[in-house]
């Protein structure tokens, strides 16, 4: 080699050295910086994960109090119209006794039996659905 070709062979070498270095060490870097991302990835997702079962429990129980509710509420009005229709019947049935009127009060007998068994069935339905 010439005298002026040593230096020269000599920076390419230390550039060579230098650029393998710093491929190294970026390398090492990315490395560093994937698995850091990764973890934080991790634990984000466990973190939603979380989160999401958390809330789908709330939902749930939320739903199961909602639904207790609308049963309980269904039962009392129920109730109530099973009351307030057995009431009407009951004062439908008194006038039929007090008709002097046999055919008509026979009439309004049978017209309050079958709406005690009509209203009686209609709420042991609706109780039954309500379960």
């Amino acid at each position: 080699m010439t005298a002026p070709a040593k230096p020269a062979a000599k920076a390419t070498e230390t550039a060579a050295k230098a650029a393998t270095d710093a491929t190294a060490t970026a390398q090492k870097t990315a490395e560093k910086l994937t698995a850091s991302a990764a973890a934080a990835a991790d634990k984000a997702a466990a973190e939603l994960t979380k989160t999401v079962d958390e809330t789908t429990e709330r939902v749930n129980e939320f739903n199961a109090k909602f639904v207790e509710a609308a049963k309980q509420s269904g039962n009392l009005g129920v109730d109530t119209y099973e009351k307030a229709v057995g009431s009407i019947l009951d004062m439908q049935e008194k006038f039929a006794e007090a008709t002097p009127v046999e055919w008509v009060a026979d009439i309004a007998k049978a017209q309050v039996s079958f709406a005690r068994e009509l209203t009686s069935t209609v709420t042991t339905t609706a109780r039954d659905l309500l379960k």
